[in-house]
């Protein structure tokens, strides 16, 4: 139970839950500072431009009527000079009447003030500016900060204040909302976000779940899932590419251990065979020679098998460095002929050379010897008697284009695309009457792969021409 837990806590279901949650919290709140900011501030503003607005708009009016207080008389129309001023500025404030402090004065005397200040005041020192916008405390007239907007005429001081309250009480009524609304928000973040984890990762639990029931057996299978354009579906592409990778990995290492195992057992059989007759009975000396001789053949040739398979072996785990030293190409071919003109003999046929000269080439002498040597050998092989093997070198552009013709029955289309296989063999009895074991051509092809370079076969009934092709460098 415990381990279940601690799965689904290290799990990266639960991390996408947490991540969303916390995501979708973390923008809520920025969200709610950013409206609570812009409230305050726009709400500040638009009170003292109201502010400077009331205010301006009364200082005009009293400046305009060219009020004379110290000869005020009652009448039947103004019994005070509070009636009188509240007559003339009555236009100026009473869309705001209620909220809005309100004070007049001249020559340092209160001519007027507004009911709601009641016995209080917002008489000011006398300042120079003729405008200023301030916050004043007073807890008889407000238990909030007053904005007060104090304009100085010609003649009269006009105050115009106003509690803040209103604006406190409607963004703490906004933070009231946030602080109850976070809760709900994050339990639907955390079940939205447990959800999109779901059904994102659902597709997932059916990859985890195909790929448990893939082995070694049933590697044909393939993961469901790739028809889709996006990175579920790239990842199932790429793990059935893997998985058909393996498969082939495993067909050709099941094909080789069966081959090379076919491969090593004929010569040792022979080798056994001809050993145990030569022990049952006493043989004469040139009987004894003919068996050391065949012997000799058979060991060879298990020499030559394994020294193919070391050589694909190291190759498959790049274990092989090149050494490229300058050759002199004319030199290095007639070299290799010379070493394996006597493979021909029995056959009666003859290896001739036909090259530039003056044609140098940077590579590794001992590896292209080898690649040579057995493009030549099957040329021998497989060649008609008495005919000739033509060996010819020829620098074309950048490139060195070394082939190998031959005369001979030829190779057949349908296995120009596979000779380059491993144990591949065109015609099974020939190969086997010649002791080829299908190797060569694959040591050939690797050997000039590490040099950059590829192998052409061009073949027809009569003609096969086997051309290696390098870069100059």
């Amino acid at each position: 139970m415990f381990k279940n837990i601690k799965l689904f806590f290290t799990s990266t279901r639960f991390k996408i839950t947490i991540w969303y949650s916390s995501l979708f919290l973390l923008l809520e709140v920025l969200l709610g500072v950013s409206i609570y900011i812009y409230l305050y501030h726009i709400s500040h503003v638009n009170l003292d431009l109201n502010l400077k607005t009331q205010a301006y708009a009364i200082l005009r009016v009293v400046e305009e009527k060219h009020l004379d207080l110290e000869t005020f008389e009652p009448s039947p129309v103004y019994k005070s000079e509070d009636e009188l001023i509240w007559d003339i500025i009555y236009d100026a404030v009473v869309f705001n009447r209620r909220n809005t402090f309100i004070e007049i004065s001249a020559s340092q005397k209160l001519i007027y003030k507004s009911a709601n200040l009641g016995q209080n005041h917002l008489a000011f020192p006398e300042k120079k500016s003729s405008e200023l916008i301030f916050d004043y405390k007073n807890e008889l007239l407000s238990n909030d900060v007053i904005r007060v907007c104090q304009l100085k005429g010609k003649r009269f001081i006009v105050i115009v204040a106003y509690p803040i309250e209103h604006i406190a009480q409607t963004l703490n009524s906004l933070t009231d909302i946030y602080i109850v609304m976070a809760p709900i928000f994050l339990i639907i973040s955390i079940i939205g976000g447990a959800l999109i984890s779901t059904k994102s990762l659902s597709r997932i639990d059916a990859i985890i779940k195909k790929t448990e029931e893939i082995t070694a057996q049933n590697l044909s299978e393939k993961i469901p899932g790739g028809g889709y354009f996006d990175e579920y579906g790239r990842l199932v592409n790429k793990m059935n590419e893997m998985i058909q990778r393996i498969k082939t990995s495993l067909d050709f290492m099941n094909q080789f251990s069966i081959s090379a195992a076919h491969e090593l057992k004929t010569p040792l059989t022979i080798l056994r065979g001809e050993i145990e007759i030569a022990l049952k009975s006493e043989k004469t000396p040139v009987h004894y020679i003919e068996v050391l001789k065949s012997n000799y053949e058979e060991t060879i040739r298990l020499i030559k098998i394994i020294d193919n398979l070391f050589f694909i072996s190291k190759s498959d785990n790049a274990l092989i460095t090149i050494d490229k030293q300058k050759v002199e190409l004319n030199s290095f071919l007639n070299s290799i002929i010379q070493s394996m003109g006597f493979l021909g003999r029995e056959k009666n046929m003859d290896l001739i050379l036909d090259s530039m000269p003056k044609i140098c080439i940077k590579f590794d002498q001992d590896l292209i010897k080898q690649a040579l040597s057995n493009i030549i050998d099957n040329a021998l092989k497989f060649g008609d008697e008495n005919s000739t093997v033509l060996v010819s070198a020829e620098e074309i552009n950048d490139i060195i284009k070394i082939s190998v013709i031959n005369t001979g029955p030829g190779i057949p289309d349908e296995s120009l695309d596979k000779i380059f296989n491993r144990f591949y063999r065109v015609d099974v009895s020939r190969t086997r009457k010649t002791g080829g074991v299908g190797l060569g051509l694959s040591v050939v092809k690797s050997i000039v792969n590490l040099h950059n370079g590829n192998v052409n076969v061009e073949s027809s009934i009569g003609t096969t021409i086997v051309s290696v092709i390098l870069p100059n460098q």
